[in-house]
């Protein structure tokens, strides 16, 4: 507290017109935290040394800078100064919450349980993305998507918002928001038959296909009113996003694939309009794009990494091709190879789908790279490249011919 008195008598208060904070923003409300990140950049033609809360902060190349700031509930003040500009910056973050009491789940255990009313015939209302019939009450794993328009036997459950459903002599759930009472419908058996989500998509990549047979959508991730993560310069991710997606899609458009985008401007569809576009338009494989940040209390210093998320096993195979590519030209960033991750835009039944996230650009070597023409194009010939590998069928890849095979070592190569 004396540090920042002092510094508050140090540095009269003036305009800052060189130092800019991207994050936190003034007066932005912050979850319970012991810590936060505080990123921003200064002309770098200006001092080379930033100061926050007195302590030095190394200035990156492009003026970035980052330094990780303890925290306290209430309002917190940073002083950063550079030169002889000044720049006061109060944020908020909450008190620490009090164990909320955990209710125990609601669970179904027979299909004469007493939470459930009398069976009745239900019809579907929503998207196929939102008609998925979950595992369990408020479980993200899901066993069917079910198209618009489907009726099928389902009892509400007492006290929730949810409806047990059956397909193939199997309980399922749904929640009452995307299903209307049939009254009409006679009330269907629990053997009904789940009906395929995509009965017209191939259930393999386009092995064999030309390019110019093969379609792909690109995904720009977030846009509009949701600009993502911000970098130190204060750069939204949407923008970067749609930069990169650009280049990815040049790139498909030169080697002959068809690409459609869900935005190619400052548009936000929603989660669920982004893969009901795949379908639509029938493509072979979506791919959304991203570029990462850490929470507010992890140090982007230590998290930098590139991977490809995936929430199907289709998806995972279409994630790892590219993956492998990309994480190629990003090295030495860590490539933490492809993951499954439950995405909304990535549980698509019909069309192999994943997200990639890049890069962290939280962190001034990120953003530095991620906003680099030359790098976007490396990205971008990286994922036609996995693509590629996709299409091509294991069966018939090439097996090393004799001219392939390493020499045979010597002993002397032993020792």
């Amino acid at each position: 507290m004396r540090l920042l008195v002092a510094l508050c008598v140090a540095w009269p208060l003036v305009a800052a017109a060189d130092i800019r904070v991207a994050f936190p923003a003034e007066r932005q409300k912050l979850p319970f935290v012991e810590q936060t990140y505080l990123i921003g950049a200064i002309d770098r033609n200006g001092a080379e040394t930033v100061y926050v809360n007195g302590l030095t902060t190394g200035v990156y190349r492009t003026g970035a800078f980052l330094q990780m700031v303890p925290t306290k509930p209430g309002t917190n003040t940073v002083v950063v100064a550079a030169g002889r500009d000044r720049l006061v910056r109060r944020f908020v973050v909450a008190e620490q919450a009090k164990p909320a009491t955990v209710q125990p789940p609601v669970v179904v255990e027979s299909d004469d349980s007493e939470l459930l009313l009398k069976p009745s015939a239900w019809t579907t209302t929503g998207t196929l993305f939102a008609n998925r019939v979950r595992v369990g009450i408020d479980a993200g794993e899901t066993r069917y998507f079910l198209p618009k328009g489907f009726t099928l036997r389902g009892a509400e459950v007492k006290g929730t918002s949810w409806v047990c459903v059956w397909l193939e002599n199997a309980r399922g759930f749904m929640p009452k928001s995307v299903l209307a009472p049939n009254h009409e419908a006679s009330v269907p058996p629990k053997g009904l038959l789940a009906p395929d989500p995509a009965p017209t998509f191939p259930d393999h990549p386009p092995y064999g296909h030309p390019p110019s047979d093969v379609s792909i959508c690109l995904d720009p991730g977030h846009g509009g009113s949701d600009p993502g993560s911000l970098s130190p310069h204060g750069w939204k991710e949407k923008d970067v996003n749609l930069m990169q997606a650009r280049a990815i899609r040049d790139a498909l458009q030169k080697a002959g694939f068809q690409v459609i985008m869900t935005r190619d401007g400052d548009s936000f569809p929603s989660l669920y309009e982004r893969p009901q576009l795949a379908v639509d338009q029938h493509v072979d494989a979506f791919i959304s794009i991203h570029h990462n940040a850490t929470a507010v209390n992890r140090d982007p210093r230590l998290a930098r990494h590139t991977t490809t998320y995936a929430s199907t096993s289709n998806g995972l195979a279409l994630a790892a091709c590219i993956q492998k590519h990309v994480g190629q030209v990003l090295a030495p960033v860590q490539n933490a190879g492809a993951q499954m991750k439950s995405y909304a835009v990535c549980r698509n039944p019909a069309v192999p789908s994943c997200l990639i996230e890049v890069d962290f650009i939280n962190l001034p070597e990120g953003e530095e790279e991620s906003w680099d023409p030359d790098r976007l194009k490396k990205v971008a010939d990286a994922v036609v490249l996995g693509i590629l590998d996709w299409m091509t069928d294991p069966a018939k890849k090439a097996e090393p011919g004799p001219e392939d095979l390493p020499e045979p070592e010597s002993e002397s190569d032993n020792l």
